[in-house]
């Protein structure tokens, strides 16, 4: 009887790590976002990328990337679009911020 329990704790504890792989965000979105968070526009007003709106593929291992800037509070204050070339580099993004913070905005020409 011990080893069934100990057989069926083995296995729900496979699937729940098996079941956790894969989940959050690539190893590239999160080298985009430390790029993006030590950008010195972010730093001097206060915001920071908490996660990526859009991580998209454009073919040839170039992504779209788009965010949100968040304030401390989780506010959001702007948005930036750029480019990253899988294991060479990202673009400087075109950010965008909001005249009133918390209200998103379409992208200005």
């Amino acid at each position: 009887m011990n080893r069934n329990r100990y057989t069926a704790v083995a296995l729900v504890l496979f699937v729940a790590g098996f079941s956790l792989t894969g989940c959050g965000p690539s190893k590239e979105e999160l080298t985009v976002m430390d790029q993006f968070n030590q950008l010195e526009e972010l730093i001097l007003k206060g915001g920071y990328v908490k996660k990526l709106n859009r991580f998209e593929d454009q073919g040839e291992k170039v992504f779209v990337v788009e965010a949100e800037i968040v304030d401390e509070d989780g506010v959001a204050i702007g948005r930036l679009r750029g480019r990253r070339v899988e294991g060479f580099g990202t673009r400087k993004p075109r950010i965008q911020w909001y005249e009133t913070p918390g209200v998103s905005e379409e992208w200005k020409k």
